[in-house]
């Protein structure tokens, strides 16, 4: 059993499967999944979903309002290298295209949570 994550993040522009499947996923990693435009109190992060490229800056604009400093990240509806670089550019922490596996989505919001419990890596003083 790996180190134990707890943080809360917000999922914006998401139909309710894919809410649900990440409410899932992200669980399985201690993260709670709060749905829709209230933000929870501070996210840890934000997980916006982006259905074509115009609505790239925008969607990035709104996920940030409120939530500032939480990492964003863009979920995709295909794997499109030009899409993922221009979200990169435009501030997004990472990317992920919906059909990838996805222990990727949990390696790449892990990594913006602090490890907490018994098995987290020791800092050395």
């Amino acid at each position: 059993m790996g180190a134990r994550q707890a943080g809360q993040a917000l999922l914006l522009g998401a139909d309710e499967s894919l809410a649900a499947l990440l409410a899932d996923v992200l669980s399985e990693v201690g993260i709670s999944l709060h749905v829709g435009e209230g933000p929870p109190a501070r996210p840890d992060l934000v997980l916006v979903q982006i259905e074509r490229g115009e609505s790239l800056l925008s969607a990035l604009q709104g996920a940030r309002d409120g939530t500032y400093p939480a990492p964003v990240f863009v979920l995709l509806p295909f794997a499109d290298d030009r899409m993922m670089q221009r979200a990169l550019r435009l501030g997004a922490r990472g990317c992920f295209a919906l059909g990838q596996p996805l222990e990727v989505l949990r390696r790449m919001v892990l990594s913006v949570l602090p490890a907490v419990g018994p098995l987290a890596p020791k800092r050395i003083r």
